[in-house]
């Protein structure tokens, strides 16, 4: 079992969670990561290799060698605002990565291959030049290619797209963001240091949150039972506005804290079903208040604090 992108966010709590199945895990790490020496290892991993996945040869190199039996690809970039500055970058991240991992995957015919897009792609049908940002072309593309190589050549490829993920860990999401702030606000409280507010866009703006542990558990579950060639949606089923958010955190720290409030927040998205994978008994399980307090508390944690 080979998981990409193993010392990222979702990355980390997925190696555990195959591990705990009993998956011998192998976990992919960029060459740029800290060394293993300045970085905690990958929990559950029997192994760690890094692999520059933008270079077709290591790429091919690397499945040659582990000759894995599954592969989760969760390596890429997923900041919106760094695809606004290079988009070649990210489009290469998330695109070149997803096909070499296929190509080198076509050689191992039993090798099933789930690819985790982004709830933030629009559908293939749609019209590509009208998506909101080059982060959402890319993950469009990745999703398009991942179903192509199923179509094209028969590969057991299987697609997830998740909702925003959140929980303990080190997120880039807003979730995360709060969270550093958070645990920032609470030392400053120490030492008598006021602390700038936090700037919510408004409190209406609605998105479905979904721990990263319940979605490391789907990626197992799609990895032994979902179905080649199929979109499998990862949802709570709720929908909380950003002033949900704004009370969980207010609520989990241990300190007054000062947020600025917008009134020009962004359209929410469309609620999105996940018929599909709870079809294979798979069933969101952490529920949103812990989500919040393991993901402040992780962040209290921190050796060297939040940045």
């Amino acid at each position: 079992m080979l998981v990409t992108g193993a010392a990222g966010f979702s990355g980390r709590h997925a190696c555990e969670r195959l591990a705990r199945e009993g998956m011998e895990v192998t976990a992919v790490v960029s060459p740029r990561a800290p060394a293993a020496g300045g970085r905690p290892p990958v929990a559950g991993a029997a192994a760690e290799l890094a692999c520059d996945l933008t270079d077709r040869a290591s790429v091919r190199s690397l499945l040659e060698q582990v000759r894995p039996d599954a592969v989760l690809h969760l390596a890429g970039r997923n900041a919106v605002d760094e695809s606004w500055r290079t988009p070649d970058v990210v489009l290469s991240a998330n695109l070149l990565s997803t096909v070499y991992v296929l190509e080198g995957a076509r050689a191992l015919p039993d090798c099933r291959t789930l690819v985790v897009g982004s709830m933030l792609s629009p559908r293939p049908d749609e019209d590509l030049t009208r998506t909101l940002h080059p982060y959402g072309f890319s993950k469009a593309l990745q999703v398009t290619a991942a179903l192509a190589w199923h179509h094209w050549y028969g590969q057991q490829v299987i697609v997830a797209e998740p909702c925003n993920l959140i929980g303990p860990g080190g997120s880039a999401g807003i979730c995360g963001k709060i969270a550093r702030w958070a645990a920032a606000c609470e030392r400053d409280a120490e030492t008598e240091r006021g602390s700038a507010p936090f700037r919510l866009s408004s409190l209406e703006e609605r998105r479905d949150f979904l721990d990263v542990r319940d979605a490391a558990a789907a990626y197992a579950t799609l990895l032994r039972e979902g179905a080649p060639g199929v979109r499998y949606a990862l949802e709570s089923g709720t929908l909380r506005s950003l002033g949900e958010v704004k009370d969980a955190f207010d609520r989990a720290s241990r300190v007054p804290l000062r947020w600025e409030i917008g009134s020009a927040g962004g359209p929410s998205p469309l609620a999105r079903r996940a018929d599909a994978i709870r079809e294979l008994g798979w069933q969101p399980s952490v529920p949103f208040a812990r989500s919040i307090a393991d993901t402040l508390q992780s962040e209290r944690e921190r050796p060297s604090g939040p940045a």
